[in-house]
């Protein structure tokens, strides 16, 4: 769609398809009370103020749904954020398992807190809140509640909803166990993403920003460095990680780690060897994020070598400049 398409759409379309990519939490607002027990799913639930006498959120619910009368007339409400294994409890109050069940209710195990609305039992969190405002803004009512009291789950992470689908929040801070990033890396990318078909899992990048000293490795093989024997014959696997051993080996004895590699290339005597080598080799490089070329050859130096491996690095300067 080109911009004239989309500046010629109405701009209710393109505000609502523009929300659908924001990503929200997933909520259950429950109420009970002397209009009765009411529930529905909703997306628009945030936080107002911590500094009010109480803390105070907001939830948003269409107007012609029964929980919004019913948290009019009962004047509390229980927002229940759900973990990303609760989909099922959001279908249920969505409407979408009405064969299912006859009680929308009976998706899941409640208890109350101090207002009486009902909370589910093992939820992410949830706040248990009094209506202290209720605006009606154009097909919804927006609550304003006070919370008076809150229960925090042991585990689990948010169910999210983005682009009109569920989803799951992924951690972006540093894995410990993965190398400090050197160099920049430009376009990261990972093989499950371009090569889906395939049980893959190699962190590249399309380019490498380096400055410091150089290392340039001689393609290494499945061969011992101390004793010149040929090792792992016949096993492309086992042959690829006996030359990864060799490339961290002579790196760490050239004074860096494999953190500064930037470039692989990997020679496979068959094709069929590619996805058992690149498995093993993105163990190896998981986090580093280097540039990769792979070519099928007739032959390398030994007719039982199946892989060989190239690496190029660049240890940064010792005045920290990468």
């Amino acid at each position: 769609m080109n911009m004239s398409d989309r500046t010629a759409q109405p701009l209710r379309e393109r505000f609502i398809s523009a929300m659908s990519q924001s990503a929200s939490t997933v909520n259950v607002i429950t109420t009970d009370g002397a209009a009765g027990r009411a529930g529905i799913t909703v997306s628009a639930m945030s936080s107002v103020s911590a500094d009010t006498p109480r803390p105070t959120l907001l939830a948003c619910v269409h107007h012609m749904s029964v929980a919004a009368s019913a948290i009019i007339a009962n004047g509390v409400f229980c927002v229940n954020v759900l973990r990303n294994d609760q989909a099922y409890i959001s279908d249920a109050f969505a409407g979408r398992s009405k064969d299912e069940l006859g009680d929308k209710f009976d998706c899941a195990g409640w208890t109350t807190l101090s207002t009486g609305a009902p909370r589910v039992v093992d939820p992410l969190v949830t706040f248990d809140c009094r209506v202290v405002s209720s605006e009606k803004v154009g097909t919804h009512h927006v609550f304003i509640g006070e919370v008076e009291d809150l229960f925090i789950g042991e585990r689990g992470s948010p169910l999210l909803y983005s682009n009109r689908t569920y989803g799951a929040a992924a951690t972006l801070t540093p894995d410990p166990e993965l190398p400090e990033m050197a160099h920049t890396r430009i376009r990261k990318f990972n093989t499950k993403e371009t090569y889906p078909e395939q049980k893959l899992d190699n962190d590249l990048c399309q380019a490498v920003v380096a400055r410091g000293r150089t290392v340039f490795l001689r393609g290494q093989i499945a061969q011992d460095l101390e004793t010149r024997e040929s090792v792992h014959i016949g096993d492309p696997g086992a042959q690829a990680a006996k030359a990864m051993a060799n490339i961290k080996m002579l790196m760490e004895e050239a004074g860096g780690g494999m953190e500064h590699i930037c470039r692989v290339v990997v020679y496979l005597t068959d094709i069929r060897h590619r996805e058992a080598v690149y498995r093993e080799m993105g163990k190896w490089l998981k986090g580093v994020y280097p540039v990769s070329t792979g070519l099928v050859v007739s032959a390398l130096a030994r007719p039982e070598w199946l892989v060989e491996i190239e690496a190029t690095a660049v240890i940064p300067d010792e005045d920290g400049e990468k």
